[in-house]
């Protein structure tokens, strides 16, 4: 894990569209660092994916204003996706947090308080409120998903991008479960962790990271525009490097390794076609196995899913 002093970066990236010195006028900035060193990676939906030199993440292009992003994901007015009715994402939400409930739990022992940011319909919520004695609370743009959230857990949940969130409680425990990706601010998006952060408080994120050899093809759907961003395997390191945290815990799994378990092909996803796959493959012997190894074999160890906790830095640390 590299310390603060590791990573030489500049103290904040340069404005959206400006060039750096020593770059073309006309250069693609990376949204973390602020590096002209981008390449093109690949194209989804439309969409243009293109990775950083310096930092490794991988970025849409163009990538969007806070703002207009905020408004989209409010609204879930995506004319490049479909968004799933609440009904179907509480029923996926149930099945991943199956999968991965015990990993957040764990890291909530000696907790009083939790928020949940991106809380969705609420599950995660509704299942630490019947087995933690939490103070809980959401945060969710949509306004449907924040009411279905409202009713399932019985929890707070508030309406406001986190970055603009400040409700003057701080929490033990704040959790961004696949959400990471879709904030489009990353210096916003640690300094509110540091304002909303109880002393000793932790962040609990999981995301996706990708080896510099991705394929287009280690995901049938990668969900751009939805998702921004993308960390690359030294991006994490980088960010924390930046703005001040550190990194305390780090479990990186190979994204075949969750692929092909059967309760994520129960999940239902936006298309039509790869949810008749995913049925036909639950139904017929030895598909998921057949597939996992084919996959290893041709994509395997480019995409992981990690799961990571970190912590803000002392000051003391930060010398």
């Amino acid at each position: 894990m590299a310390s603060a002093k590791s990573i030489s970066a500049p103290s904040a990236p340069a404005a959206r569209g400006a060039a750096l010195p020593g770059t073309h006028a006309d250069a693609i900035l990376c949204p973390l660092c602020g590096s002209g060193s981008t390449r093109f990676a690949f194209l989804d939906a439309g969409c243009a994916l293109r990775s950083c030199g310096q930092c490794d993440l991988f970025f849409v292009s163009p990538y969007p204003a806070s703002g207009r992003q905020h408004s989209r994901v409010s609204s879930g007015s995506y004319a490049e996706i479909e968004i799933l009715d609440c009904e179907r994402r509480y029923l996926g939400e149930k099945l991943y947090y199956d999968r991965h409930f015990s990993l957040i739990a764990a890291e909530c022992a000696g907790a009083s308080s939790f928020l949940d940011v991106g809380c969705g319909t609420g599950h995660l919520l509704e299942r630490l409120a019947s087995t933690h004695p939490l103070r809980l609370a959401g945060i969710e743009l949509n306004s449907q998903a924040a009411a279905f959230a409202r009713r399932a857990s019985g929890c707070q949940i508030f309406e406001i991008p986190f970055e603009q969130f400040r409700g003057g409680e701080k929490f033990d425990v704040v959790a961004l479960i696949n959400v990471f990706s879709h904030i489009p601010s990353f210096r916003n998006l640690f300094r509110s962790l540091r304002a909303v952060l109880a002393p000793g408080g932790r962040v609990l994120i999981r995301t996706s990271e990708m080896a510099s050899n991705v394929s287009r093809w280690n995901q049938m759907h990668w969900g751009i525009p939805d998702d921004l961003h993308f960390l690359g395997l030294r991006t994490l390191e980088f960010a924390c490097a930046q703005y001040g945290f550190r990194i305390a815990r780090h479990i990186r799994v190979p994204f075949e390794e969750e692929l092909f378990l059967p309760s994520r092909w129960q999940q239902k996803g936006r298309s039509r076609l790869i949810n008749a796959i995913k049925s036909a493959g639950l139904h017929i012997p030895g598909v998921l196995s057949a597939s996992k190894a084919v996959y290893t074999a041709l994509l395997g160890r480019r995409l992981f899913v990690s799961f990571v906790v970190l912590q803000p830095l002392e000051p003391s640390e930060k010398s």
